[in-house]
């Protein structure tokens, strides 16, 4: 049996002139609650004590503007503890064939900022140009076992902010290591308010704690017109959720461009409070891209703008890329990896960075440590399937299905068997260093899953993989030794390949981990005779640290240092221990070694640090390690 009871709201189209400086519409659906194991007579979907959920669809309402520029939901009802509502949403250009869906998981009440309405408000998203005239929702309600959404009524919102028809201009900052950005202003993306907050005070703060990454939830990863996107956020932010200004303090788009985002009245040198994390908006830096990458993947320039972007905020604040750190109030006062995505907020509910960016931070820290701290290091180094660098050899095809779920929206496929295929990564390294080796592949249940990738770099290593059931993400093959240049790669070959009939070449990402010679400024040379070695790496309790060497009469004297050059601890040459330090020495045939292990005092923080091995005649040899409490 089905029911299904039909909403009639009067209000249904009322556009609110005089509020919002852009023409912006309010049209709410009608509602179809169906699905009878889940419905109760009123306006609340019941959800059975097994936590599925219920279903509900809009009919499809039609804007009477002639042109806008953004679209979302606002939903008036209720989200209990630990109740979720995922929307669907589809468009259609002549009301029968649809398009999409957009997957919007990040349904959400106002919390600190903005009107306390009792609406629930989705992400705004950007139209195409022109846009589709009919849109329409499903919406997908989740229990927590006791009780369920309550949903009274569903509105679409519309909104014309203008296309862009001027070239967009970057401001140079007053001091580096701060990046270009475009600005408020009428010569970069022209919010209607650039010099003030449209209602309250800016709250600014001395001293950042975190970094925090967002995604939009955008219908795509490339827009159009970026510039409109902005002031559709800022549009919905502020007329649509009553915030302030603009959540975020940055927007970045495909292209790299790094947009202002909430008004401060000295980028260089001050920092305004966001609306971008609920109880953790003090002390923290919104950091957000253009997209959805729930399915889509982030551009490389985009990426080289947020290493910018992160390294200069981490450069003057001294933030520990690799540190955790307190933030919040009361029950909300968290300790939390320093640069960290929305989702890893415990108070938050929600996939953001999305399932295809939160692989990434990882990397991105490894690179903004790169950046500061190791001297001739790189940042992350991407060979994709349509670069020079890549290079094919047998019978391969460009992917067609679900193209978008390659890295940068495409990849290639041979198939398995027969004669030997090839494909070959080449990247230019500027260090003989160590990297971190990751490849991205489309996971699927024809692939196969033991397919040989060699890894050429000082050394020849073979690491067998799966491309079976495995996501589109990056897989991590492993740490290996490169010189610099172009002598290195990485070649996938389908030799030997079963229990599949496709192999996937997409793309190869390096990570720059640490330099195989250390600089001239802190070691004199790195000499061929002593080796360190510490396991685990990163640890989070004590490390074993071993100290080999081919000189029987001496054994280095062995220090560790924070990354300030204070030292932390030390390990004497006559084998006595300073107090945070545990262990023995032991003495092997042909050669000597020393070994340890350090637990760290409770007062020693988490973060990076360096140990040093001094030979008699001042040679040295560092090693980093990363301690996480």
């Amino acid at each position: 049996m089905k029911f299904a009871i039909i909403i009639v709201i009067l209000y249904s189209c009322l556009i609110l002139a005089g509020t919002s400086p852009y023409p912006t519409e309010y049209v709410s659906a009608d509602i179809d609650f169906h699905n009878s194991s889940n419905i109760q007579i009123g306006n609340v979907m019941k959800i059975e004590p097994n936590y599925n959920s219920g279903i509900l669809t809009t009919a499809s309402v039609k804007s009477t503007l002639d042109d806008f520029t953004g679209f979302s939901i606002r939903i008036k009802g209720e989200l209990p503890d630990r109740t979720r509502i995922i929307a669907r949403l589809f468009w259609s250009y002549d009301g029968n064939k649809w398009l999409g869906p957009i997957v919007e998981p990040e349904i959400e009440p106002n919390i600190q900022e903005g009107f306390h309405d009792g609406y629930l408000y989705a992400n705004p998203y950007w139209t195409a140009k022109p846009p589709a005239k009919f849109y329409r929702a499903e919406l997908k309600l989740y229990g927590n076992g006791n009780t369920s959404p309550i949903i009274e009524r569903i509105d679409f919102v519309f909104m014309d902010c203008g296309w862009t028809d001027y070239n967009v201009k970057t401001v140079s900052p007053l001091e580096y290591p701060m990046p270009e950005y475009v600005s408020r202003g009428p010569d970069g993306w022209n919010c209607d308010v650039p010099d003030t907050f449209y209602r309250g005070t800016p709250i600014y703060f001395d001293l950042v704690t975190h970094i925090t990454i967002h995604h939009t939830a955008g219908a795509t990863s490339t827009p159009s017109d970026p510039c409109a996107q902005m002031r559709n956020i800022w549009n919905y932010h502020v007329h649509t959720r009553g915030w302030n200004d603009i959540g975020y303090n940055f927007v970045l788009d495909h292209l790299g461009n790094i947009y202002h985002g909430r008004y401060c009245a000295d980028l260089s040198t001050m920092n305004v409070q966001g609306a971008h994390v609920s109880y953790h908006n003090y002390e923290t830096m919104g950091f957000s891209v253009m997209g959805n990458f729930e399915t889509d993947t982030v551009c490389h320039a985009t990426l080289n703008a947020i290493y910018d972007l992160i390294s200069w905020k981490c450069d003057q604040y001294g933030i520990d890329p690799y540190g955790s750190d307190w933030n919040g109030d009361g029950e909300h006062r968290y300790y939390v990896p320093t640069i960290l995505g929305h989702r890893d907020w415990p108070d938050a509910s929600t996939a953001c960075p999305g399932a295809n960016f939160y692989p990434l931070i990882p990397s991105i820290r490894d690179s903004v440590f790169n950046r500061l701290y190791s001297s001739g290091g790189t940042d992350s180094i991407i060979v994709d399937n349509g670069d020079p660098e890549f290079s094919i050899i047998g019978v391969w095809y460009d992917g067609t299905y679900s193209p978008s779920s390659g890295w940068d929206n495409d990849y290639m496929y041979c198939n398995a068997g027969g004669d030997i295929d090839r494909a070959t990564w080449t990247p230019e390294l500027p260090n003989y260093a160590q990297y971190d080796i990751y490849m991205w592949w489309y996971g699927g249940s024809n692939r196969c899953n033991n397919i040989p990738i060699r890894i050429v770099g000082t050394e020849q290593d073979t690491v067998i993989v799966s491309q079976r059931d495995s996501g589109s993400d990056w897989h991590y093959l492993g740490r290996f030794a490169f010189d610099s240049g172009t002598s290195g790669f990485v070649q996938l070959v389908d030799s030997g390949t079963t229990d599949g009939s496709v192999v996937v070449a997409d793309a190869v990402m390096w990570i720059f981990a640490e330099p195989l010679s250390t600089p001239d400024e802190l070691i004199t040379h790195k000499p061929n005779n002593i080796n360190i070695f510490a396991y685990p790496n990163p640890f989070n309790s004590s490390v074993a640290i071993t100290i080999e060497t081919q000189n029987l009469a001496s054994l280095p004297t062995i220090a560790i240092y924070d990354l300030r050059g204070n030292i932390v601890t030390s390990f004497d040459a006559d084998g006595s221990l300073s107090p945070s330090i545990r262990g023995t020495n032991e003495r092997s045939a042909g050669g000597a070694s020393r070994g340890f292990i350090w637990t760290p005092a409770q007062s020693v923080p988490s973060g990076i640090y360096l140990i040093y091995a001094t030979m008699s005649d001042e040679q040295k040899i560092a090693k980093r390690i990363i301690y996480l409490k």
